[in-house]
């Protein structure tokens, strides 16, 4: 068996956000930062299939306002260059001078900006099925986004009306707003009964979350169209995965990254490419 380190806790940002970590794998072993989906996504324990724990000395945490960490669906003080900044933080809080990283999904995006951002405190670091805000790729998404919800019974729905409501409704028109959102997200793969049970408090503090960045552009900015990929990452992509491909395409004229296809969707935890991560991330 090997030896773990099995820690969890909070860390209070100078912002007022309480983000939850925790720590898994082997003293000494090359630190590594697992950096969730979403926005409004959450660690657990499958993200740990990723690595081998003999190997890494693994730090999850819950981006600001996700799952664990409080406030729970907190939008003040929640936009993209504020994660990038806590994970920096979190690597001088764990006293690690370098620091490798792992994104998936949103997570990739932080973690291209936290290279870009932080060269010199980056070993190496793997982006898999990446996503980028940058127009042509958020146009795309936005239109699957709200085509999504024009096929619900619901008449005139739209992300910014669901989002108005799950930010200042009652009670009772929350709950439907994040039913509806639900519904034409998960209504093929959930019971009307299960559908009901998942959204709770926390599922509308995540649908809102991911609402806010969506309808912010991901606070994407001039600034990140002179983003650059160093020759120490390795970008991972679906060739299913539509959005995905399109952010490869604008990645690779800003790239010197390694750049590694399979037949696959988005979903990371697929066997295809969890085990493409593995073999890329583990000696």
């Amino acid at each position: 068996m090997h030896p773990a380190i099995e820690h969890s806790g909070h860390y209070s940002t100078s912002d007022g956000h309480q983000l939850y970590w925790e720590r898994h794998g082997t003293p000494q072993g090359e630190p590594i930062f697992f950096l969730h989906g979403g926005p409004g996504g959450y660690c657990n324990n499958k993200h740990l299939l990723f690595f081998d724990l003999n190997h890494f000395d693994v730090i999850l945490f819950d981006q600001r306002g996700c799952g664990r960490s409080t406030p729970q669906g907190e939008l003040t003080n929640n936009n993209t260059d504020a994660v990038v900044q806590d994970i920096d933080d979190l690597r001088h809080y764990f006293g690690f001078e370098r620091i490798s990283l792992l994104g998936v999904s949103w997570g990739s995006w932080l973690t291209l900006k936290y290279q870009h951002r932080f060269k010199h405190r980056v070993r190496r670091g793997v982006a898999a099925s990446v996503f980028v805000p940058v127009d042509e790729v958020f146009d795309t998404y936005d239109r699957i986004l709200q085509q999504t919800l024009e096929h619900l019974p619901e008449a005139g729905l739209t992300l910014q009306r669901t989002y108005n409501t799950l930010c200042t409704g009652t009670p009772q028109a929350r709950q439907a707003a994040a039913l509806s959102w639900s519904k034409a997200h998960l209504g093929e793969s959930m019971t009307d009964e299960q559908l009901n049970a998942f959204v709770d408090h926390s599922a509308i503090a995540s649908i809102r979350l991911e609402l806010h960045y969506h309808l912010n552009h991901y606070f994407f900015t001039p600034a990140d169209m002179l983003l650059r990929v160093s020759p120490r990452m390795t970008l991972i992509q679906g060739i299913d995965d539509t959005c995905g491909m399109a952010s490869l395409d604008w990645l690779r004229k800003r790239s010197r990254a390694s750049v590694v296809q399979v037949r696959a969707g988005h979903n990371a935890l697929e066997p295809t490419l969890l085990s493409k991560i593995r073999h890329t991330l583990n000696p």
